[in-house]
């Protein structure tokens, strides 16, 4: 399902992207001191390749995009993949940080809510966890850059340094964000860990090997929380999805120059057409491939999979 799958998003993105509101045409115009006139800008118009056919542009798009040619931007006249793939590790870094810390607190707090069924710690992290579903991620990055700014004047580092040129400031920009991530990604994960655990603390194996006298920890990480990782498993294929989208946004307010900060100062705003298809086909590459990667990932924890 890969292959059509990124086809049917390449194709949305494509048409979507034609119909957006605004014309790049003007917009380019609108920066120079020329008077904007009506052939003015067809003749703008026709040399970007804006008049032709849509269904013309379409193949040449997709004859482009097979060759490994994602087009040229319309502003810098740079080829999008040189303008996205010095962004691609910095994405990448926030979203795995992003994931790695939601990860962590959710699986574990979720085994300690299972253990502690309906007793005040149950109580406590099940608010905290529905706390970190309600409260959205932009809203509490705004509050980390204002709050500490305006009590005791300190405000997140702003230059940005890749981590394997020094990772000491690269990590006093990228924590605090990736922080906040981790807090929105790792709710549903508490709460999924923590259901599943439950479900699986139910069943009759469990039972005997607390009969056979097993250490409650073998049985908890032996046991119990194998058999119910696939759905955890599972949605962290869907939470790419949201670290992405989260990943934007924050970006944005923190000065991150990843793929969202492009994509929003750049690409949108400029109504460049190759270089928004170019951030989200590779956004789309990176959900498809660890999305395939989670469903891959099923028979190595469960082996019955792999005999069906």
């Amino acid at each position: 399902m890969v292959i059509p799958t990124l086809w049917l998003a390449s194709t949305i993105i494509f048409v979507f992207t034609r119909y957006l509101p605004g014309d790049a045409a003007i917009l380019m115009l609108g920066g120079t001191n020329e008077p904007i006139t009506p052939e003015l800008i067809q003749q703008l118009r026709e040399r970007l390749g804006l008049t032709r056919p849509i269904h013309v542009q379409y193949l040449e798009f997709y004859w482009k995009l097979l060759r490994g040619d994602m087009g040229t931007s319309i502003w810098t006249r740079l080829p999008v993949i040189e303008e996205i793939l010095p962004r691609v590790p910095v994405s990448a870094q926030l979203i795995a940080m992003g994931v790695a810390i939601g990860w962590t607190w959710g699986v574990l707090v979720g085994i300690i809510a299972a253990l502690k069924q309906d007793k005040p710690v149950d109580y406590i992290f099940r608010s905290i966890a529905i706390g970190g579903l309600s409260i959205p991620s932009f809203w509490m990055a705004i509050l980390a850059i204002v709050i500490p700014a305006v009590l005791w004047s300190w405000t997140p580092a702003r230059r940005f340094e890749y981590f394997a040129v020094n990772p000491s400031e690269n990590l006093k920009l990228m924590l605090i964000p990736a922080v906040i991530l981790g807090i929105h990604l790792g709710a549903p994960v508490m709460r999924i860990a923590r259901t599943t655990m439950l479900e699986v603390f139910r069943q009759d194996y469990i039972r005997t090997a607390y009969a056979k006298g097993l250490a409650q920890k073998v049985v908890v990480f032996r046991h119990v929380l194998r058999n119910s990782l696939i759905p955890v498993v599972t949605l962290m294929g869907l939470q790419v999805i949201g670290g992405i989208s989260g990943a934007v946004i924050l970006e944005t307010l923190f000065g991150i120059p990843g793929m969202g900060k492009l994509l929003l100062q750049e690409a949108l705003s400029k109504r460049d057409y190759p270089l928004i298809q170019g951030i989200n086909l590779m956004m789309i590459f990176i959900v498809v491939s660890v999305n395939l990667l989670v469903d891959l990932s099923y028979g190595l924890i469960d082996p019955r999979i792999r005999q069906q």
